[in-house]
Parts: structure tokens; sequence; C-alpha cells
């Protein structure tokens, strides 16, 4: 009978509610923040390019916007004022944003490596470049900031009248609950509206006497229903695909391009000995062909057994087969990019029965191949994307460092070959860098040709090659990288980073990092007075909150080594993390750990994680791999979160608290870009430093 009658009163003793009701509704606030930070940060990188490289701004301004409006409980009504506005804005500008032409704004800098120089002119012309640049990325910012301080404060309103642990158990699942949703509506291919009908209908509790912003969900789902021809949404990727209407014609066979968030990606071409025959002798066709049988012009015999990793729609197969190769083992991250492939490539190469296809990332492939290979051909793997949501690495970073070429090459048997391309340019710092680091694998200098393949392509042969075959119109650098190539930084997998050109923050980076905030600090001044929240308990869940990220964003980097930069992984990742979090929440509900031990605890476990050799390990079957791996990788978290919940355990006012971490989190996120310069270790030595101040800032009782 008590328990039918309970209720709960928030902060102010109003607006009583009973408690399932209120759990309920904290479980919907928190999956509703987390699924729809991944929208974003997923739907603003695909439409607007320069937030695909600027690493993690929109994923700390979203943590900025929940932690403020958990902190305050409500969000302000000046700022609630502004979501529909804000909401509405932002995801109408990123579904229009190629017809408003943002979404290749270039870079005020020359130094960011994946748009090349900056092209907009000097005096005027470059001013309003730059003043275009950092207004539409501060003004996205703004706006994911306003749109989250918002969905923030439901959460904190819920959170508040609850008992600490309770609630914070609840937040847990919730965000959890999030994750998983957003990871399946992204493994079942469905576009942004998808993600966005079912974000909305999520808010519906809170919205549902709120008619303006009712009125933006439906402008926001019509924008970004509008129907696009020949665009697909993979787990990874807007992909479009286009037929060559040059093509159509008896002397130029079919063909198709194939762009991924708006960017080139590859060609699907007929490249078979009947086709170029009619083809009358295209050039285009004859360079196509030619640069697709280098490999097996380069080979020293005819090989039987080959691996092609980045296998995309199959031209690299096709040619593969058309040279006779036996049996192909053909690795491909993205199943559309693959699917697009078994349905329109003329030659049809993912039909022949020597060829078996892997969805998998490439790194992770070596890892599981118990086959030796004749030839490993390396296609124009070229992600344009990051690896994850919390993560500054792109998709492909770890397919190309030291270690990744060392796995390869211990898949070659004694006589075999590999044979990488890649559209680097003739002598850019990304191909010097290539050369240095497969010269650094394989003991030997590769043989380098400048093929001009999709205009900068050049490709490196490594193992048993021949001295003569390559057809005269590629021509040969290898003497060239030769001296360009002295002292080059390599990439590893401590840094991975293949397209900065050395070890800094980039400057476009630096400065909207700087901006973002000074803007912050505007915001918290006027919301949260925040140096007064400054108490030393907030302090110790503010050094909490930014070690934390940085924990996760380490592990993650790590994992993927062992399992592939695949988004199910990241995604698992992440939610498993959550699930240790709740485990020590649980145990800490019903015995409280004292701090010393956790704290031991935590450190002998960083410590495990950082020094860990997860080479040791790859050779496991996948059941021990996932025991021993996520072992080492969810123990810190575990005594994180011991440590954590026995603090949180003893606030008096949980939604302000949680704020606060989450505001530490945004601090973690900044020092997550200083990866650049020290490389992966960094993080968890910087998670070191954080953990221990927080444990000196424990107040004493």
């Amino acid at each position: 009978m008590a328990a039918a009658v309970e209720i709960s009163l928030n902060q102010q003793g109003t607006n009583p509610r009973p408690v399932s009701t209120s759990l309920l509704l904290l479980f919907l606030a928190s999956a509703l923040a987390l699924f729809f930070e991944l929208v974003v940060i997923r739907y603003l990188s695909s439409q607007i390019r320069v937030f695909a490289y600027l690493q993690n701004l929109p994923l700390i301004a979203s943590f900025l916007g929940i932690g403020v409006g958990m902190a305050l409980g409500r969000a302000p009504r000046s700022i609630a004022r502004l979501f529909p506005l804000a909401a509405v804005a932002l995801f109408v500008l990123a579904s229009f944003a190629e017809p408003l032409h943002l979404v290749h704004i270039a870079f005020p800098t020359a130094d960011n490596p994946a748009w090349g120089n900056w092209t907009g002119g000097v005096g005027w012309h470059a001013f309003l470049g730059v003043f275009g640049f950092y207004s539409l990325v501060l003004g996205c910012l703004a706006l994911i900031v306003v749109f989250f301080v918002v969905l923030g404060g439901f959460v904190g309103e819920q959170l508040s009248q609850q008992r600490p642990l309770l609630g914070y158990a609840v937040n847990l699942t919730g965000s959890f609950a999030g994750i998983i949703l957003f990871t399946l509506l992204s493994f079942w291919r469905t576009p942004p509206a998808v993600w966005l009908s079912v974000g909305f209908a999520m808010a519906l509790p809170f919205f549902w006497k709120r008619r303006i912003s009712l009125l933006a969900f439906v402008v926001i789902l019509v924008a970004t229903g509008w129907p696009a021809v020949n665009v697909y949404w993979s787990p990874y990727y807007r992909i479009s695909i286009d037929k060559d209407q040059s093509a159509v014609s008896e002397l130029r066979p079919e063909r198709y391009w194939l762009s991924v968030n708006y960017d080139y990606h590859q060609k699907i071409l007929d490249l078979s000995s009947q086709t170029i025959r009619q083809s009358g002798s295209a050039p285009d066709y004859l360079h196509s062909a030619a640069y697709y049988d280098i490999p097996y012009q380069l080979a020293p015999r005819a090989p039987g057994r080959v691996l092609i990793v980045g296998a995309g729609t199959g031209n690299d197969v096709a040619a593969a087969l058309r040279n006779g190769a036996t049996q192909i083992d053909a690795v491909e991250i993205d199943p559309v990019i693959l699917g697009l492939g078994r349905q329109l490539h003329p030659e049809h190469p993912y039909a022949s029965q020597r060829v078996t296809v892997h969805v998998d990332d490439a790194r992770a492939f070596f890892q599981k191949a118990r086959n030796h290979y004749d030839l490993i051909v390396f296609g124009l793997l070229d992600s344009h994307t990051l690896m994850s949501a919390r993560s500054s690495l792109r998709l492909d970073n770890y397919v190309y460092t030291l270690q990744s070429f060392l796995s390869a090459k211990a898949l070659l048997n004694p006589d075999g070959t590999m044979v990488l391309s890649f559209a680097s340019g003739r002598d850019t710092y990304v191909t010097r860098r290539m050369f240095a680091t497969l010269s650094e694998a394989f003991k030997t200098p590769p043989r380098s040709f400048y093929t001009g393949f999709d205009a900068s392509g050049v490709t490196f042969a490594e193992g048993a090659v021949r001295d003569s075959g390559v057809p005269s119109q590629f021509q040969e650098i290898t003497g060239q990288l030769e001296k360009s190539s002295k002292g080059e930084q390599i990439a590893t997998d401590n840094w991975p980073f293949l397209y900065l050109q050395d070890r800094r923050i980039p400057v476009a980076t630096l400065w909207s990092l700087i901006l973002f905030l000074y803007g912050a600090e505007l915001l918290l001044s006027r919301t949260l007075k925040w140096k007064t929240l400054l108490t030393r308990d907030h302090v110790h869940f503010l050094l909490l909150g930014a070690a934390f990220l940085l924990l996760e964003t380490g592990a993650i980097t790590k994992l993927s080594l062992v399992f592939g930069s695949t988004w199910i992984v990241n995604s698992v990742v992440i939610a498993g993390f959550l699930a240790m979090a709740l485990l020590a929440n649980t145990v800490v509900t019903f015995r409280r750990i004292p701090y010393p031990v956790a704290y031991a605890g935590l450190f002998i476990s960083l410590a495990v994680s950082i020094l860990f050799p997860y080479h040791l390990i790859l050779n496991f079957s996948p059941f021990m791999k996932v025991i021993a791996a996520g072992s080492v990788a969810a123990l810190p978290v575990f005594f994180s979160g011991l440590i954590f919940s026995t603090g949180f355990s003893t606030v008096s006012n949980s939604s302000q608290t949680l704020g606060v971490n989450l505001l530490g989190a945004v601090a973690g996120g900044v020092l997550e870009n200083t990866v650049t310069i020290g490389g992966i270790p960094l993080l968890g030595a910087l998670a070191i430093v954080l953990y221990a101040l927080s444990a000196i800032s424990i107040r004493k009782t």
C-alpha cells in the first residue's frame, strides 16, 4: 500500500510525482540525451565535412550542454525558448548543407591534412574565408549546446527527485539503452530521418505541451526526410552512387562513381579484356586497367592465393580474377559498399567461387587470418571519417602503421609480395611517411611508382618484386623518396596519425577549441555561476569526469587493435564501460568501498592497461580474446566507478554533482586533443594524473 502511494518531490518541494513515473522519465531522458549525442555527431560530420576533421568538438559541445542542464536541474527559461529555433537551425542547416555550399567549406589554414592548402586568397577574401569558417563552426557548436542544455535539464529534473545511487543507476541504464538503440539503427542501415523520428518519439513525454517544439520536430523531419536518389546510409557513411552519363555508349562501357559523405571514394569499372577492346582503347580505361594490373606485373610469379584489404566495390578483386588468382580473400569493412559492388559491378567479381568475402576491419582480419598469401593488395583505403565519436583517429589510421605492415608481412609466403596503393601525391608528406614506414617494416625501401590514378595515386611494392614489367606511363620514384623521406616521422600504433604532418594540434582545431572554451566560460558564468560551484567535492567529481573520458578514449583505441575499428565494436565498448560503471554502482549500493582500496585497485589496473602487451593475445581464440582484452580494459572502469559511486552516495544535490562531472568530461575532451602531440600513451598518463589529483581533492571527514 505504501509503495503504491509513495511520491517523490523535486528540490523545490513541488510537482509531486509517483516514484515509478519519475524513474521511467529519468530512464527516458538519459536514453534521449545519449541517443541524440550520437545522432548529432554522426549527422553533422556526414553533412558538414569540417566536423569530420575537427576531432571531438561536437562531442564536448554535447557534454557541455548536458552538463549545464543537469547542474541547473532544469534548462533556463531563456534557453528553453530558444530550443525550437536551435533544433530547426541545427538539423535543417545540416540537411541542406549541400545547396547552401557548406559541405566542403575550406579550412582557414594550410596545415590541415585532409583538405590540403588554403586557397581562399589573400586580404579581404582571406578574411571572409576565415570569418565564414569560424562562424559556421562556432555557430553549429552553439546550437548543439542549446539543444543539449534542454535535454540535460530533463535528466537533471528527474535525477534530483531520486536517491543518488538509485538515480545514477537509472541514468546509466538509460544511457546504455540510448547507445544500443542508435547502434541498432546504424546496423540496420537506416537514414537520419529514421533516427530523428525515433528520437523525437522518445522526446514526446517531455514536449507534448510545447506546441512550438512539436512544430519544430515536424519541420526537421520534413527537411531530413527529403527524398534523395541513389543515397544509402551504412553503419559508417552516407553513400551516394551515380552512373557516369558520359559512358553510356558502345565505345565507353558502363561505370559508376561512388561517394561517401559527399567525398569521392571510388569508381566501379569494367576493365575486362573484352570491354577494353570494345572501348576503342580509350586512354582512361587503358590507364585504369594498367593500374589494377600492377600487383601482378610486380609479383615474381603468378599468385595463387591473394588477400585484398579495402576490396570496396570489387575492382581489385576483378583484377585478381583476370590475372589468374586461384583463391582470393576480399576484406571490406562497409557492408553497403560491398553490396553495391555485388549488385552493380559489370564483371561480377564477388559472384566467383574463387572469392571469399569478409566484412571486417583490415587490421582485425590480419590477426584472424590463418592462411598465408602469395600476394597481399592494399586497395585505396581512405575512410574519410572518424573511427568513433570519442576518438580523434580516422577509421583507417591503424591500417597504415608499422605494426599493421608487420602483421601483413607475417602473412606472406617466403616469396610473397605486398602491394599498397594510396592517393597521396608524388612527394607529399603522406607519401614520404608511407614510404618510411614500409621501409622500416620490411628493412628495405619499397619500389615506388607514381601512377597518377585518381589524379594522385602512388603504388608501393614490398617483398619479392620483379625488376621490370611496370607500364612506362608509371614513373618510378623510389630514389626520389629515399632522399626526401629521411627523418620522416613514421606511423605507429602509438602515434597512428598518417594525415598529420607533425606532432602538434592543427591550427584550425586549436583556435576552434580556444574560441569554444571562451564561449563555454561565458555560458557557465551566466547560468551556473560556476566558480561558486568549485567546492572541494565538486572538484573531485570534475576531475573524475575528465579522467574517465580519457580512459574511455584510450580503451577504444586499444581495443580497436584487437577487435577492429568497426562502428559496432566502438559502440559495444562504450556500452560495456557504462555496464561496468553500473556494476560498480550496484556494489557500492550494498557496501561502500574505502577510498584507499578503490584507488589502489584503480592505479594498479591503469598501469596494467597501459603496459599490457595486447599483441600477445591476438592469436587467442575469439572467446579468450574477449575475456582477456575486456578484463584489462574494464577493470580501471570498474574501480573508477567504485570511487565515483562512493562519493556520489553522500551528495546532497545529485543532479548538480553529475552535471559537474559531465563538465569535467568537457575538460577531458579538450585534453584528448593533445594525443596528436604525445600519442596514444599520453591518454593513459593524463588519466593517471587526473585520478591522482581527484584522490588529493577528496574532502577529509
